[in-house]
């Protein structure tokens, strides 16, 4: 006797596709017994109704393969699909949209066989789910953020997100998934109110940490160091939660940071190493500080190009402050000597940072000047090939700093062509010397009015001068016609 068991697809995806061997691998999303499961197969590259076909048969296959593994025998389970009908005509057009774009007879000669549309929702954003069992809903709009979500489109993740909380507002992921998109999309006072819900929903460590390190980014040191003291207490070997506390000794200038990193250089040198490189924010939230120019900072830190100190600032691999709005990089001369300071300290580079503050002193002549368009000259130049791809925002922020230079360089032209002319005017012409000046086709120059010559005597020698040059008229060329004869 064979068992019926009913799944509910939601969703599937595009992994990868080989022309050679005509086939395509789809990951699918399906609900089964309120529990949500994924598989992965190959569907040959056929026609849309045999793709369907296909696809619904290996669907079949892998649901009952997995239940037998699931109850651990062989038996014989039959497979049924959620509406079928419904979800027969969606398969049919999203297979249909995929080989058209396989097989789209505009491509250019050239260029690659591609699929566009990867991804197909079985119930799209604007309609109405409703009508699906609730545990069907949570599991339709977690597909819909999930899609934008890890591919870091957080703009279009959020609305999927506010609905995903609404079907179920005990799922905890979702508070997180939510507060980091609006965190992600500059909405910094609502993100840190979804990051509260989240730990009031899950109390995960995960999430006491998120909400600690929310409120210490948002200089809301007393709170964030309230909630690391929870953690401690709960968890007093929690290596994140102990550098949380040591950062908020830093920020506000408590050199007992430097106890607790020792602490945790004694008991894992590598693991502190690497947060300090990549994690640790060498800020200092104090009015007491010193502001160097990128120019400034270069002679500071010996670098010999202003381009290399300004690649690594937008690395993070250098405590700097970018103003996108300005395109303006600033550093400040305390945190970089703290940042040298743990960096040598904790030997986190092969090499000892060495610091140059002679060097400021120095007249502005004497160091290599590099202006910013000098440098945004430079960015278009290959990188080298163990260097590491620029992310998106440093790629805008590269833009930025090229516009700025652009214009700059446009205004200082500006400039000095009005400077010239200014220049040119003021001088005497050689012709006013020598009195010799000849005109364009060997015209004779106008005769310039003297300080003693009156107007009226001035305007009697134009009509002579008129009828010397008389104004050359081109003929017409005429046709004679003869008269048509009937």
């Amino acid at each position: 006797m064979s068992a019926k068991i009913e799944i509910s697809l939601i969703a599937l995806e595009v992994k990868k596709w080989d022309l050679e061997t005509q086939k395509i691998t789809f990951l699918s999303y399906y609900v089964l017994k309120d529990t949500e499961k994924s598989t992965t197969f190959d569907v040959s590259i056929l026609q849309p109704p045999e793709m369907v076909e296909e696809f619904l048969g290996k669907m079949r296959y892998e649901c009952a393969k997995m239940l037998n593994e699931d109850i651990g025998e062989e038996e014989e389970i039959e497979v049924e699909f959620d509406n079928e009908t419904f979800l027969r005509q969606k398969l049919y057009n999203y297979f249909k949209r995929i080989t058209s774009e396989l097989n789209n007879p505009r491509r250019k000669k050239g260029q690659s066989r591609m699929i566009f549309t990867t991804h197909m929702d079985v119930y799209n954003e604007n309609q109405d789910i409703s009508f699906l069992p609730r545990k069907l809903q949570f599991y339709v709009v977690l597909n819909w953020a999930r899609k934008y979500y890890e591919k870091e489109d957080y703009k279009r993740a959020v609305e999927p997100l506010r609905k995903l909380i609404q079907v179920d507002p005990n799922y905890g992921l979702g508070y997180k998934w939510l507060a980091r998109s609006l965190k992600k999309i500059r909405k910094y006072d609502e993100a840190m109110r979804y990051y509260e819900r989240y730990a009031e929903v899950d109390g995960s460590l995960d999430s006491l940490l998120d909400l600690a390190k929310s409120y210490r980014k948002g200089k809301l040191f007393e709170k964030s160091e309230e909630v690391y003291q929870r953690i401690l207490k709960e968890y007093p070997n929690d290596k994140e939660a102990r550098i949380g506390m040591a950062q908020i000794r830093y920020a506000l200038k408590n050199e007992e940071y430097l106890k607790i990193l020792d602490e945790l250089y004694e008991e894992d040198p590598e693991w502190l190493r690497e947060w300090l490189r990549d994690e640790f924010n060498f800020r200092i939230y104090v009015p007491e500080k010193t502001p160097l120019s990128p120019i400034q900072a270069a002679k500071f830190l010996g670098y010999d190009k202003i381009f290399d100190l300004t690649q690594r600032a937008f690395r993070n691999e250098i405590p700097s402050h970018f103003n996108p709005g300005k395109a303006r990089l600033t550093f400040y001369k305390e945190e970089l000597e703290n940042w040298a300071n743990a960096m040598n300290r904790y030997k986190c580079y092969p090499e000892e940072v060495k610091l140059y503050p002679e060097r400021l002193n120095l007249e502005e002549g004497v160091a290599q000047e590099i202006t910013e368009a000098e440098a945004a000259n430079h960015v278009d130049q290959p990188a080298q090939q163990n260097a590491r791809p620029l992310t998106r925002v440093e790629e805008i922020l590269i833009q930025i700093r090229q516009r700025k230079a652009q214009r700059q360089a446009e205004q200082q032209a500006n400039t000095n062509s009005s400077s010239d002319k200014e220049k040119a005017g003021s001088e005497p012409s050689k012709a006013d010397e020598t009195g010799a000046k000849t005109t364009r086709r060997g015209r004779k120059p106008k005769k310039a009015a003297s300080e003693n010559e009156t107007p009226e005597a001035a305007a009697t020698e134009q009509p002579a001068i008129a009828e010397e040059k008389p104004k050359r008229t081109r003929k017409k060329k005429t046709t004679t016609e003869e008269p048509a004869t009937e």
